[in-house]
């Protein structure tokens, strides 16, 4: 079952409607940048609205840890010229 499938359940189990930003990109042929994913194995950006929601939360962690991974490496560079000074 993919993200946007979930949320077409959501709307119907909780009787809300989709936020109306969110309909426009899980609708849209081109989704902005925010709402795709690379996916490696297609070589191509997805819409994670196309994406199943494991797959999704693996893609996730990916690119948070990736975040994180660039923080730590900032701050070690930081703290390297605070020594030297």
């Amino acid at each position: 079952m993919t993200l946007g499938q979930y949320l077409q359940m959501e709307k119907l189990i909780h009787g809300r409607e989709i936020p109306a930003d969110i309909l426009y990109q899980m609708t849209s042929d081109r989704p902005d940048e925010n709402y795709q994913h690379f996916s490696e194995s297609k070589g191509s950006l997805v819409s994670i609205f196309d994406m199943n929601l494991h797959h999704f939360i693996r893609a996730y962690a990916k690119v948070n840890n990736h975040g994180q991974n660039e923080m730590h490496e900032q701050l070690s560079e930081i703290k390297k010229i605070l020594e030297v000074a």
